[in-house]
Order: structure tokens, then C-alpha cells, then sequence
């Protein structure tokens, strides 16, 4: 049997308070008496009373919801992120909302403007580089918004996340540490991605290393590592941005006969869940995406609920040292 669903007025007249009280104590106002809270929560769950999220929102001019836009939903490195933003989110009594921009700024736009539509209250934009148009838009509707995946204390909008640039200096000098000079780097397209241009520099900033572009994908990563291996000088270590480039970068070494990490060694960034099954297991720049997850969603929280400003946060990455790296023969 299909069970009735009560409505606000039928939890009002069971306890024999008004509209107004009961709307109160389902958007969690303190100013309710602990008895009177509880009535009404036991009627609720009796009369199977379900709040309409919209026309809540209209009554309160808040949906209680944060949105984000991510490049592509198709590495887990965002599964991590999105789960950590979801969990934080709902411990506070929010929900998440989310759009994919495919590293578009047009789709980015287009998204930001239909979750404004939903009624978000506060945004989540991957990487730091965005049209004027899109924060403006923000600004206009003075919606809160945060920065992630990047760390930049003197930009003018909040960024919580890693200073990209380092960490691939970091991951260099590790390479150069055990033994290897001649480094090149497999990175996805730059021309969409502010975090692929901030490491390449700071790779370039630690020694000179030669630079080959691929899809952010296991083709992609392919792709870059047979243009490598068809250098004259050909590199003995394999710097890939991303695990996803580095898995593909192992393919295309296993189908040119060359062992990792006896003849060329591979170090990939991310730290994804399965890169400690290959084989051999890879080494790679552990990215704590959980954590940043985390922050981002507790600051938006709090700005939203007590106007405290947002601010800046720096997550740091650690090497995460496995038998994909060798000394060079």
C-alpha cells in the first residue's frame, strides 16, 4: 500500500501550532523551544512529511544548496573531491549541485547561469582562470565562490588548494635526485588548463625538460610518451601531470619493449586509487582532493550561514615513492 504523505498544514494542525512555527524548526531556527522542536519533529515523521526544497526556498530566500563546476567527471582524482564536497555539504544540512564544463569557458558560463537558476547559493570553480563575464556575473548577484585545485594567496578571489607550480619543481628534483638528467614531461592541453601551465613552468623552473602534449586521457597519454621516446636524446624519466597520462604512458612504453623501471622510469600526479596496483606500482605526487573537498565546503558553509569571509587555504602534495622510478642505467 502506497503510504499518504502529509503536507506543512496537516503537521500544524496535528500539533496545534501555526504554518510558521513548523517552517521554523524544519530550517533549523534556534529560536524554538527544545519541546516544541521535538513535537513537531515526531509529527512530522508520523504524517511521512517530506519539505518542498522549492517552495521552501521561495518562503526563505535560501535553497540551501552549493554548486560546482568540474572540468570532466571522467577521472576519479574529481570522484574524490565531489564525494568529500557532497559529505561536508549534507553534515550541514546542504545539498550539492553540479555541472561539467569540459574545459570550455562558454559551457562553464552557460552551466554557472542555470545552477543561479536552481537557486545556488554559493559556488565551486575548478583552477583560477575564468571569464570576466562569469565572476562578474557572480559579483552582481553577490553569490560567494571559492577557487580549488589551485593555491594563489595574492588573487583577489579565494583559492583553496595547491600551489601547482611547486609541486612540480618538487616532483623534478626528485626525479634528478635519483640520478636522472635528461626529464621530460607528458601534460594535457594548456591552452584550457591554468594548473597544466602552472606546473610546466615550475617543472621548467627546476631544470630544463622537454615538453609533449596529450588529451587528458590514456591515448592522450600514449600519444606524448611515443613523441618522446622518438627523440634523438631520448629522456630516461617520464614527468606525467596527471596518473591517467602515466598509465598511458606505461602502455606505450610496454608496446615499445622497454621495462619500467629498468629502462625508463614514470612518475604520474594525482595519487589515484588504483596506481598502487599497476606493476610495477607507480610512483606518483600524492593530491589530497578529500581534503580540499572538505575546506572548500566548510568555508562556503559558513560564509553562507554567518558571513564570515572566505579565505585562502594551501593543501600540500608528498611523493608517494613506489617501483616506477629507478636510477637511470
Amino acid at each position: 500500500m502506497t503510504r499518504k504523505v502529509g503536507t506543512i498544514r496537516d503537521v500544524a494542525d496535528r500539533v496545534g501550532l501555526s504554518i510558521a512555527t513548523v517552517s521554523r524548526v524544519m530550517n533549523g531556527a534556534r529560536n524554538v523551544a527544545p519541546a516544541t522542536r521535538d513535537k513537531v519533529l515526531e509529527a512530522i515523521r508520523a504524517l511521512n512529511y517530506l519539505p518542498n526544497p522549492a517552495a521552501r526556498a521561495l518562503s526563505t530566500a535560501k535553497s540551501r544548496t552549493v554548486a560546482t563546476v568540474i572540468p570532466s567527471i571522467e577521472h576519479s582524482i574529481y570522484a574524490k573531491f565531489m564525494g568529500a564536497v557532497e559529505r561536508t555539504l549534507a553534515e550541514q544540512g546542504y545539498s550539492l549541485v553540479f555541472a561539467v564544463s569540459n574545459g570550455v569557458a562558454e559551457q562553464e558560463h552557460a552551466a554557472v547561469q542555470k545552477l543561479l537558476g536552481m537557486g545556488a547559493e554559493g559556488f565551486i570553480l575548478s583552477g583560477q582562470a575564468h571569464g570576466a563575464e562569469l565572476t562578474e556575473l557572480l559579483d552582481l548577484r553577490r553569490v560567494p565562490y571559492v577557487f580549488t585545485s589551485v593555491y594563489d594567496p595574492d588573487s583577489a578571489v579565494p583559492t583553496i588548494g595547491y600551489d601547482n607550480h611547486a609541486l612540480a619543481a618538487e616532483a623534478v628534483r626528485f626525479l634528478r635526485g635519483e640520478g636522472h638528467e635528461r626529464i621530460a614531461v607528458l601534460h594535457g592541453p594548456l591552452d584550457t588548463n591554468d594548473r597544466a601551465r602552472a606546473r610546466l613552468a615550475g617543472a621548467r623552473s627546476a631544470a630544463p625538460v622537454a615538453a609533449f602534449e596529450g588529451a587528458l586521457d590514456v591515448a592522450g597519454g600514449k600519444q606524448a610518451a611515443r613523441a618522446a621516446l622518438a627523440e634523438a636524446n631520448r629522456p630516461t624519466a617520464l614527468l606525467c601531470f596527471s596518473d591517467v597520462l602515466a598509465l598511458g604512458a606505461c602502455f606505450a612504453l610496454a608496446e615499445a619493449g622497454l621495462s619500467v623501471p629498468g629502462e625508463m622510469s614514470v612518475m604520474g600526479f594525482d595519487n589515484l586509487d588504483w596506481t598502487s596496483e599497476l606493476v610495477p606500482p607507480l610512483t606518483t605526487m600524492n593530491l589530497p582532493a578529500r581534503k580540499m573537498g572538505q575546506e572548500a565546503a566548510r568555508q562556503l558553509v559558513e560564509r553562507l550561514e554567518t558571513g564570515v569571509p572566505l579565505a585562502s587555504a594551501r593543501f600540500d602534495g608528498t611523493i608517494i615513492t613506489r617501483g616506477s622510478v629507478a636510477p637511470p642505467r
